[in-house]
């Protein structure tokens, strides 16, 4: 085996019963643990190697990822956000430039992030004047208690080790706050990244199996499992949009895609969705969730 790869347990239930999902030049590119069916990527780089590769995932030859495509994303989830809370210490981790916090102003909230990017970190804190540490949660060593929200948008699966990343979230999430998390839909990532439509999009018959450092594909099942397993409870999904880095005839299917995945999401209460993002909002187990909109509290 490649010196740079190591073997992993699955993150939920930490064994090692798996089946092979994808096998790319004789290579096993990603499991399925047969206990909870989370699929991840098995044999993965090193957690030095995966760090390198973070550290240069903001660019200046691609900073329209994270502004212009992810902007009008975003503004409809920083909506849903303040649904749940109307003020207070905002965490988004996973920052990149910071364009989530465009919709999180002062003097009501106060943005805090974290991104291993130096580009990204720095970008964030100059443009936004939030508070941006360069490095990983953990080395934040932020207070107990001490945020209202703390989001993690498309970045969960990047993860090493999402479970213990949740469980810092629960340390230093209050007691009535809320956690948002952005993933890729599941259904609409098997059907985009290998086979006939990602050839037809993208010329190629394997995309995001291979060529990214996806680490681990979630589907509502296993994120739940996942999240239950650190303490936390999902209140609501939303159906969200994929990338709207195209343009033309691909942007216009992209929205059609976006307005069937919604109108099927609402028709079978949110039991199927094909969208290309999904954002869960979860709160510690027990926890009582006040709406911001209508000031109700409601047990979670």
């Amino acid at each position: 085996m490649d010196e740079d790869l190591e073997y992993v347990n699955c993150n939920i239930c930490q064994g090692s019963d798996t089946e092979v999902v994808v096998r790319d030049d004789g290579m096993i590119r990603f499991v399925k643990c047969r206990h909870d069916r989370l699929v991840y990527m098995n044999p993965r780089p090193k957690r030095e190697s995966l760090r390198r590769f973070h550290r240069q995932f903001v660019r200046n030859d691609n900073l329209v990822l994270f502004s212009d495509y992810r902007r009008q994303v975003l503004k409809r989830e920083a909506e849903a956000i303040k649904q749940f809370k109307s003020c207070g210490n905002l965490l988004d981790v996973g920052c990149a430039t910071g364009t989530l916090f465009e919709h999180f102003p002062p003097p009501d909230w106060h943005a805090f992030g974290v991104d291993t990017s130096l580009l990204g970190a720095a970008l964030a804190r100059d443009r936004h004047r939030a508070s941006v540490y360069c490095g990983t949660v953990y080395e934040a060593s932020y207070s107990s208690r001490f945020f209202d929200v703390i989001t993690m948008l498309d970045t969960l699966y990047y993860s090493p080790d999402p479970y213990s990343e949740l469980l810092e979230f629960r340390r230093i999430l209050r007691d009535d706050g809320i956690l948002a998390i952005e993933i890729p839909g599941y259904l609409y990532s098997l059907c985009r990244d290998k086979g006939p439509i990602c050839w037809l999009l993208d010329r190629t018959w394997m995309r995001g199996f291979t060529k990214t450092r996806h680490l681990y594909y979630f589907s509502s099942r296993s994120l739940r499992l996942l999240l239950g397993h650190a303490g936390f409870r999902v209140v609501s999904v939303i159906p969200e949009q994929a990338s709207l880095a195209r343009h033309g005839l691909t942007r216009v299917l992209n929205e059609v895609h976006f307005a069937l995945a919604r109108a099927i999401f609402a028709i079978t209460a949110g039991r199927l969705s094909f969208a290309g993002k999904e954002i869960y909002f979860a709160v510690k187990n027990g926890a009582c969730l006040t709406s911001a909109s209508t000031g109700k509290s409601e047990s979670a």
